[in-house]
């Protein structure tokens, strides 16, 4: 490539420096290296990174650059940096790592010499083995039967056990049957994994057991056989034997008349199965028969065709000869009347213009008419034809105009009279089915005469055929719809199916994404089409279009042969429906796009009615379930409101039952938490039976819980028409008024056999309490949720059936009595079969029961405000005077239940109604937990019922003189702050804190310090004032005698506080004069202060105050001598302490710039960095 000549403008080119030498670059080369290592010494030791500094001074040492690490020794061998007394100690500490290791030595020589010893043991048991294998020992058989029994034996003059198993006094164990037992024993003890126990029990008999004699009574699992010899000797052993032996042999009889009832059976099969294979020849037979039928019919009705073809042909030739001889005699308007004429005495014929270039010569006028007038003169019926008026043409002129092949083409296809579909059946291509009817039986002459013009039909329908594909793409998309009843026309008339194939692909992809109108428009047109043609080739031809589109890449074609299933399945055969509709529908419920599946539920709830019977019902379940969990919420709303109404509707007219239904949705409640982890993998707590729920798991069961609560109004219906005792109820009682006292009372206390009320029993609410068992508290959706289906159980059953049924069932199930005087043996069982039996099991009631109880049940509207009421109120004095006062980590179950209660608006007047009776209360525990209570109830009341009675109860609290019933209450008021930003409201709150400031108490400080900074990111400016304020009076109060705990617990608080505050928008004039001087109160005390709170507090000392952190830690400080390599230690200034602040303050260039606002946002992301 050439070089670009030099512009005239450009400098000359600067003369190259001499090339240097090899020597001159290595000289060159070493200083550079020595410049750059002195530099990078020099940031070391600037920066104080000074355990960098030591390794690299000992990397140059090994590198042989002493040289270059004089600066290095000089700096580290300083004893003024680093005084040898310190260094000493710090050489002493290694020696503690010497000393643990000596001690991991002896532990692992002990862990070795166990090892050893189990080792020799295990040897030992294999050559024991070993041996009992080589030479096996024959038991006695009499040991090993079961009817044989103990004899008498005179030992010693005493007796042993007797045959009827009654415990006499034994004689002294004899020296052989001493040492059987004790290797017995020791063989007991061996096999079961006790090995020091068999160790510390051959110590002390003394003796070897590693060699058993040889007799009868060494026999393998010696302490079990005889164990079971001996209870096979006692009398209750040979009566359970016998009746053993009774039980088995009428088992065996049972077993001989179920083998005969199974080989009549099988015989029975083998005849069905041979009837069916008969009846499977036969439907073949006739099979056959109708395809020969149908073949032969095919064949004659194409002979027809041909026939009348050549009929037709030579007919218009004949017509054509005479129009020709009438054209060569007449001028224009003569053609006109002509016209005219002819088509009067021939009005049931069809008629065909045609014009070729002979009869265009023959019309000539010396008037021109404009194309607008031939399209204005199209009329559908016949006559019209006739009066249409065709403009002269010029001599030799083509007609090349759209429009006007147009309006001759509709003329010709309006007006065609005949045509046979390939059913054979008789249709007319312009009329209406009335008409068709009509027609279809007049006699066979006037139809062999209308049918002379067919071929002319037939020609012109190919001709549009042929043309259509090619004018599709030329037109507008917004016109393309106007395409449609020529296209219908084409595909309805062309005798070819090929051809039509092809058509009906243009018509599904007339338009490449159609939006809902053109979807509308194009869909009636199929419908229409598939009414004209009939059923057979709707299935042949306009469904497998249908499932060429199913994986279009365009959700609006999708969306289109969902709407034809549902719209095209109507004209179609039941089997087709069930088979090739239902198998696109379920290809669609599986599409990514959601508007798509969305049109999939909408369709399959039009297609349910028209089902015949119940074989696809598996299928349409699963699909149902598939819709109703589907991740999108316009997709689970569809299914909801329209298809689920279609299953039910569908069920109920095949008088099917719902509980398979019941049974699924129950079963995938269950299965949906059960396949999450459990929140702790700590076997036997609560936490363990816990779930953590994943967002898709979690919408699953809200959706599931929704179609549950949708459903029980079909249990409420079943129920009701399956009561034993119907005959005796009114017919006007219905709904919920069904279940009187009486009718629920009759059920739980007999044994009355009720399935469809039994289900909500023995299923539906147990497993919502298993479903509950596994919520952790954090799941509020989905336990509110639960309590919707429970206050719809009681909408649908009744206020009776939840006293009696539904409050028991929960009362047992959280641990309570309940009253079973009422109830039936076999339902008091069931209902106390709820109830926890371990300690663990009633954390878990107390933890996820207790809050469906107290707002699901009681708070049901039919339960009465009362019960409520009472029943919080006991709970929390029982709790209280039982336990002491609640506590956040001693009665967090209880705390969460009741905060789970105040959630529901509905129930706040009985909350607060309880709250002020705990308040009078005169014992203080029952007070500490009304202010728990009152805390719990602040976040979820409105301003007005704050200021009427929460608040005034917490000011009613904090006046007591119970130091710990006021501490009780600073967290409440941190709520109040934390929630509500009226000015009157937050007065109240500066005031009360007052109080419990004043008081001196350490406790009561650091509670008011944490509680307002709990509330600072969501209160007002003016709080943030006041904390500010407190916050640099307390932390400028010394605490000389004070412990370092709460000197540390201090100063933690209020640098959590200071940090809450950073977070915030705060005005300059806060940030120097209260902010700033609270960090530097702070850092005065370092042995109080956290190391992390401590780089907090300083990254916000230079962010906010703009002052070097140096000054402010060396004032701190002091005289005290700090780490060895952090500021303030070894390695300051000597000079810098005695400086004054105006000193410093010179010394510092530049000087500090001032402090820059920030956003909120930017400081509350920074606190969180630091956090």
């Amino acid at each position: 490539m050439a070089t670009p000549a030099r512009s005239s403008f450009s400098p000359p080119p600067p003369h190259s420096p001499p090339t240097p030498t090899p020597l001159e670059r290595a000289s060159a080369h070493v200083v550079a290296m020595d410049t750059r290592r002195k530099a990078c010494i020099d940031f070391l030791l600037q920066e104080n990174y000074l355990l960098t500094a030591f390794e690299l001074l000992h990397e140059l040492q090994e590198d042989g650059l002493v040289e270059s690490a004089t600066k290095l020794q000089l700096f580290f061998a300083n004893s003024d940096l680093f005084p040898p007394d310190d260094l000493a100690k710090m050489h002493a500490l290694k020696g503690i790592d010497a000393v643990q290791l000596a001690d991991e030595r002896e532990l692992a020589a002990e862990k070795a010499a166990v090892c050893e010893y189990e080792l020799r043991l295990a040897r030992e048991d294999i050559k024991s083995l070993q041996e009992k294998l080589a030479t096996p020992v024959e038991v006695a058989e009499d040991l090993s039967e079961p009817d044989v029994s103990l004899m008498d034996v005179e030992t010693n003059g005493e007796k042993s056990l007797t045959g009827n198993g009654n415990a006499k006094v034994l004689g002294k164990l004899g020296e052989k049957e001493k040492l059987d037992i004790n290797c017995a024993v020791k063989e007991y003890l061996m096999a079961a994994g006790y090995k020091i126990s068999a160790m510390t029990f051959q110590e002390e008999v003394n003796l070897d057991l590693d060699d058993w004699p040889d007799t009868a009574a060494r026999v393998p699992d010696a302490i079990r056989r005889y164990y079971y010899t001996f209870l096979c000797s006692t009398v209750e052993a040979v009566q359970d034997r016998e009746a053993l032996v009774k039980v088995k042999d009428m088992l065996l009889e049972d077993k001989e008349a179920l083998e005969a009832e199974r080989l009549s059976l099988a015989k029975t099969v083998e005849i069905l199965g041979k009837d069916v294979k008969e009846r499977e020849k036969q439907s073949q037979q006739m099979k056959e028969t109708i395809e020969h039928s149908t073949r032969l019919l095919n064949e004659s009705r194409a002979e027809i065709t041909s026939l009348k073809l050549e009929l037709e042909s030579l007919m218009a030739n004949r017509t054509l000869r005479s129009m020709q001889n009438i054209q060569a005699e007449a001028t224009g308007p003569q053609l006109e009347s002509v016209l005219i004429s002819a088509v009067a005495n021939s009005a049931t014929e069809s008629t065909v213009v045609q014009l070729d270039s002979t009869s265009n010569a023959a019309l000539k006028s010396p008037e021109e008419n404009s194309e607008s007038e031939v399209g204005t003169a199209v009329s559908e019926d016949v006559i019209a034809v006739g009066k249409m008026k065709i403009p002269p043409i010029e001599s030799g002129g083509a007609i090349e105009d759209f429009n006007f092949v147009e309006d001759i083409l509709a003329v010709i296809l309006e007006n065609s009279m005949i045509l046979i579909d390939s059913n054979g059946r008789i249709t007319s291509g312009g009329h209406d089915s009335r008409e068709d009817t009509l027609y279809a039986n007049a006699p066979v002459s006037s139809i062999e005469s209308e049918n002379q013009n067919e071929p002319q039909e037939v020609e012109t329908v190919q001709i549009l055929a042929d043309a259509l594909p090619k004018i599709v793409p030329y037109v507008l998309i917004n016109h393309r719809e106007e395409l449609l009843p020529l296209i219908m026309c084409a595909i309805e008339r062309h005798p070819e199916s090929t051809v039509r194939d092809s058509l009906t692909h243009l018509l599904f992809n007339l338009i490449k994404r159609p939006d809902e109108g053109q979807r509308r428009i194009i869909m009636d047109a199929c419908v229409e089409l598939s009414k004209n043609v009939g059923q057979l080739r709707t299935e042949t031809e306009l469904l497998p279009q249908c499932w060429e589109q199913i994986d279009h890449k365009y959700e609006e074609r999708r969306l289109l042969v969902a709407q034809s299933c549902g719209e095209l399945g109507q004209l179609v055969g039941s089997e087709m429906r069930t088979s090739l509709i239902l198998s696109i529908i379920q290809q669609l419920v599986s599409d990514p796009a959601s508007v798509v599946r969305e049109a999939a539920a909408h369709n399959l709830a039009l297609l349910l009615p028209l089902f015949s019977n119940m074989d696809k019902y598996s299928k349409v379940e699963d699909l149902m379930f598939a819709l109703v969990c589907d991740p999108m919420g316009p997709v689970v709303d569809t299914s909801l409101r329209e298809l689920v109404p279609a299953l039910l509707a569908w069920k109920k007219r095949e008088h099917q039952s719902l509980s398979q239904l019941y049974k699924g949705l129950l079963s995938r409640l269950l299965m949906a938490a059960q396949r999450c982890p459990p929140v702790s993998g700590v076997e036997g707590t609560a936490e363990a039976h816990l779930r953590t729920l994943g967002e898709r798991e979690r919408w699953n069961i809200d959706v599931l819980l929704r179609l549950l609560t949708q459903l029980l109004p079909e249990v409420q219906e079943a129920a009701i028409e399956a009561y034993p005792l119907l005959s005796k109820i009114p017919d006007a009682v219905e709904g919920g008024a069904f279940f009187t006292q009486d009718v629920v009372k009759a059920y739980v206390g007999s044994n009355m056999d009720w399935p469809a009320f039994d289900w909500l029993v023995t299923d539906c609410l147990q497993t919502v309490l298993q479903l509950a068992r596994m919520l952790p508290p954090r799941e509020e959706s989905l336990r509110t949720r639960l309590c919707k289906v429970l206050l719809r159980i009681s909408e649908c059953f009744g206020g009776n059936t939840l006293t009696l049924v539904v409050l028991p069932i929960f009362r047992s199930a959280s641990g309570d009595d309940f009253d079973d005087a009422h109830m039936s043996f076999r339902f008091s069982n069931r209902v106390k079969g709820f109830k926890p039996r371990t300690p663990m099991e009633e954390r878990l009631a107390s933890m996820c029961v207790l809050p469906l109880l107290l707002a699901g049940v009681l708070g049901a509207p039919n339960m009465g405000t009362e019960e409520l009421a009472v029943y919080l109120r006991e709970l929390i004095l029982q709790s209280s005077l039982k336990s002491g006062a609640w506590t956040p980590i001693k009665n967090s179950e209880l705390i969460d239940s009741v905060r789970f209660l105040c959630t529901f608006e509905q129930q706040h007047a009985v909350i607060l109604g309880v709250l002020w009776e705990l308040v009078v209360n005169s014992n203080a525990d029952v007070k500490i937990s009304a202010a728990v209570l009152s805390k719990a109830l602040v976040g979820n009341v409105d301003l007005k019922s704050a200021t009427q009675q929460v608040i005034p109860a917490l000011v009613t609290l904090g006046s007591d003189p119970n130091a710990d019933v006021k501490h009780a209450t600073i967290e409440a008021f941190g709520a109040v702050a934390q929630h509500f930003k009226d000015e009157e409201v937050v007065d109240k709150v500066k005031m009360q804190m007052d109080s419990f400031l004043e008081d001196g108490s350490h406790e009561a400080t650091v509670a008011v310090i944490r509680a307002l900074s709990v509330a600072i990111p969501l209160t007002t400016s003016t709080l943030r004032d006041y904390l500010l304020n407190k916050l640099v009076i307390l932390s400028g109060t010394p605490m000389p005698n004070a412990k370092l705990a709460r000197r540390r617990e201090r100063a933690d608080v209020i640098c959590e506080a200071v940090r809450a505050l950073d977070a915030t928008d705060l005005s300059s004039t806060s940030i120097s004069n209260l902010l700033v001087p609270t960090i530097q109160n702070l850092l005065k005390d370092v042995e109080a202060l956290d190391p992390a709170h401590k780089e907090a507090l300083e990254v916000i000392l230079r962010d906010r105050g703009g002052i070097r952190i140096s000054e402010v830690l060396t004032k701190a400080v002091g005289g005290s001598i700090g780490s060895l390599f952090g500021e303030g230690g070894y390695l300051r200034d000597p000079g810098y302490l005695n400086r004054t602040t105006s000193e410093a303050a010179a010394v510092e260039t530049p000087p500090a710039p001032p402090p820059q606002e920030e956003s909120g946002i930017k400081r509350m992301m920074r606190g969180w960095g630091r956090s």
